[in-house]
């Protein structure tokens, strides 16, 4: 078994993900214009957005910086000129080993 580095591809993290607190702030500002009786589910989503912010840009960069180590650690190996190890391929790997056979009755 290999440990391979997090994330497993190789691409950057899209940025739509950034896109998220924006759309709830939004949508809240939004419900709390269009009618008295949603100004209460307006501002909570409004509130919601606004402290989204700081979880989505958390996660945002983590998965940058784990991106960006992942392209550096192919990098160096490319530089070393060592190739990436493949991965054996296993038949099936949900074979359920304490499953009772027929025919040991």
């Amino acid at each position: 078994m290999t440990v391979r580095a997090f994330p497993e591809t190789r691409d950057e993290p899209r940025k739509r993900l950034l896109l998220i607190p924006i759309i709830l702030i939004a949508g809240g500002l939004g419900l709390s214009m269009l009618h008295p009786a949603l100004q209460f589910i307006g501002a909570v989503l409004a509130l919601a957005g606004a402290l989204s912010v700081f979880l989505v840009g958390m996660v945002f960069a983590d998965l940058w910086a784990a991106s960006r180590r992942t392209r550096d650690i192919i990098k160096a190996r490319e530089e070393r000129g060592i190739s990436e190890p493949e991965r054996p391929v296993e038949e099936d790997p949900f074979i359920d080993m304490l499953a009772e056979d027929d025919d040991e009755v």
